[in-house]
């Protein structure tokens, strides 16, 4: 096996360690797959192994399926007629299914010690596992079902086990919006057995396995298993499922398959076995990936989304570089949010306004945002205050002669933005980039007030700046591939996800609500009630 170590100790208790090679994360691929069927039957078969304790030699678990290997089939499966591709996607949909299945009552205790991050299969794998224990002290090691956000739904039992083991009213926001719950919380659930430090993981979960040899059954394999909750047919189920569908509805206007799909699985699942419930949920994966709404998804929010925050639109000629400091120039509403992502990411910042009243202002909404950090416990005062300390708010340019760019968010003033571009070029470095945040002016008219035409691009955040995650990077007809690659450097940095786009009218993101708008617009003339 490429993908797993397996070492038995003097008690029987084989650990099992998934650590892919060549790879910064463990995803389930086809080559996997092979591995655990593989691993599955020697669990099996092999008298010396009484029992498994499975973990990952990576800091995360396992992130789940590798969905390019899904987008990417796409091609070949598109020369087979309808059925034909039906009978092979429902074939590879249902492998991991049948594998787990095969792992669940292979008739050993297996434990899942959960070091890390364990999303989609890789916490349909742990919930195969008789027990699952996580660490106190690690809050990155988290379980969850994203597959909804990305427009699939839980291939491998998720559906079927989730909802067994918490119920459904439990399970609904895991399945439904991707919620994502760490060791304590999970333990709270009833997800996790057991909640232990990190150094200790290993040894819990073999402790857990030795303690009864024997129990190597899953509850909803057991004959006095009741569907926590109620199922459809039960009183208190029946309130759960009737008022589910309209909320569903409510929510997402039938727009996107995979929730009523994910509802209809747990619905259906719940009334029959947990075999014919794992036949279920296959066909509805299968029936999802032939919709064009879940294949433009996996394609966007997921392969595209991950090439872009990787640098993916870099051009050739450019390697990746470093954005150390910034200046930012307007610290109203958008530069003070602008300033603030910047210094979480831990670039220095010079932030300049007009008057010191003006810059003092912007860095305080900073402050305010880091505050609330710590009152809400995901930061130290001493970490807020650190953070804050990287902004250095002022009306002086001369502070401008070391950053790597400069982002220009002042009023939408053509006249007064370059008014700014000069005053900063001429204190800035040769090889810093000019940036305007503008969203309607178009670039390459702005950079006309440029000295250096080819350094100048437009960065165009979403307000409010620290929620809104897509940033525009806007090419004007001189915009050279430096610029282009060190914006890309910045955004990348900040953690938001860069879209390389055209100097037209609106760009990408307005251009399109200005289509939605007249559209609604349309409607409203031809009597469709707003």
């Amino acid at each position: 096996m490429k993908n797993f170590t397996f070492e038995i100790d003097g008690d029987g208790i084989a650990l099992v360690t998934f650590d892919s090679p060549g790879k910064s994360m463990n995803v389930i691929s086809a080559d996997v797959m092979a591995d655990f069927a593989e691993l599955s039957e020697k669990i099996k078969t092999d008298d010396a192994v009484k029992g498994v304790v499975l973990t990952s030699g990576k800091s995360a678990f396992c992130a789940g399926a590798d969905l390019s290997e899904l987008g990417g089939g796409s091609g070949e499966l598109e020369k087979l007629s309808e059925d034909e591709r039906k009978a092979k996607l429902f074939e590879q949909c249902y492998r991991l299914n049948k594998t787990l299945r095969e792992l669940e009552t292979c008739g050993k205790p297996i434990a899942a010690a959960i070091n890390g991050l364990a999303l989609g299969g890789g916490f349909e794998i742990t919930m195969a596992c008789h027990y699952r224990v996580m660490p106190s002290d690690n809050p990155k090691a988290k379980v969850g079902l994203p597959e909804a956000m990305v427009g699939v739904l839980p291939g491998g039992g998720g559906t079927q086990r989730l909802p067994r083991l918490v119920g459904v009213m439990n399970a609904a926001p895991i399945l439904l919006q991707g919620k994502q719950h760490d060791g304590p919380s999970a333990q709270q659930l009833g997800i996790a057995h057991a909640v232990v430090p990190m150094a200790e993981l290993v040894s819990k979960a073999k402790e857990l396995v030795k303690e009864d040899p024997m129990n190597a059954t899953q509850p909803w394999d057991g004959d006095k298993f009741k569907f926590p909750g109620g199922g459809p047919y039960h009183p208190a189920g029946a309130q759960v499922f009737g008022a589910a569908s309209p909320m569903l509805r409510k929510n997402t206007y039938g727009n996107y398959p995979a929730q009523r799909y994910i509802l209809s699985c747990v619905y259906e699942g719940a009334q029959v076995s947990i075999d014919q419930g794992l036949r279920i949920e296959s066909r509805y994966f299968t029936k999802l990936l032939m919709r064009p709404e879940s294949r433009n998804m996996i394609r966007s929010l997921f392969l595209s989304k991950q090439a872009l925050e990787k640098g993916g639109r870099r051009p050739a000629s450019q390697k990746k570089g470093e954005v150390n400091k910034i200046a930012v120039i307007g610290a109203g509403f958008m530069g003070a949010g602008i300033a603030t992502v910047s210094a979480q990411a831990g670039i220095d910042v010079v932030l300049i306004d007009a008057n010191q009243e003006g810059a003092d202002k912007g860095k305080q909404h900073a402050v305010d945002h880091f505050n609330k950090g710590v009152k809400r416990g995901k930061l130290s005062q001493e970490k807020a205050d650190a953070i804050a300390g990287r902004i250095v708010a002022t009306t002086d340019y001369a502070l401008l002669s070391d950053v790597d760019l400069v982002i220009e968010a002042v009023f939408e003033n053509s006249e007064l933005k370059n008014k700014i571009t000069k005053m900063a070029e001429d204190v800035i470095p040769a090889d810093a980039v000019f940036a305007s945040n503008t969203s309607s002016i178009p670039i390459t008219g702005l950079a006309k007030a440029s000295s250096r035409e080819d350094q100048f691009i437009g960065i165009h955040f979403f307000s409010p700046v620290e929620k809104m995650m897509l940033v525009e990077i806007i090419m004007g007809d001189n915009t050279g591939d430096y610029a282009l690659s060190r914006a890309i450097d910045y955004v990348t940095k900040i953690k938001k996800t860069p879209i390389v786009v055209s100097d037209t009218r609106g760009f990408y993101a307005n251009r399109c609500v200005m289509r939605f708008i007249g559209e609604g617009m349309n409607m409203l003339a031809e009597g469709i009630k707003p």
